[in-house]
């Protein structure tokens, strides 16, 4: 298995910057990648543009109306 984390150095140990689902005392293995300035602002750079690109195709597929959602008509077939 293989997960891409993104972490910080605070001068004595590695810190994720996101929680990690592993277990505790996980034998690991690390590869380490800087990231200079440059690759961060282009990073934050990328995720703005995907996020506005988001917002501005909305996700299309089914549409549920709000009666459908309602308590009782989820679960009726139990009652």
């Amino acid at each position: 298995m293989s997960i891409k984390v993104r972490a910080h150095f605070d001068g004595k140990v590695i810190i994720p910057d996101e929680p990690v689902d592993l277990p505790v005392d996980q034998p690991l293995s690390a590869e380490l990648e800087v990231i200079t300035e440059s690759d961060l602002q282009r990073i934050r750079e990328d995720a703005l543009k995907a996020w506005e690109e988001f917002k501005a195709n909305p996700l299309t597929g089914l549409s549920i109306s709000d009666e459908s959602l309602r308590r009782e008509n989820l679960y009726e077939e139990r009652l």
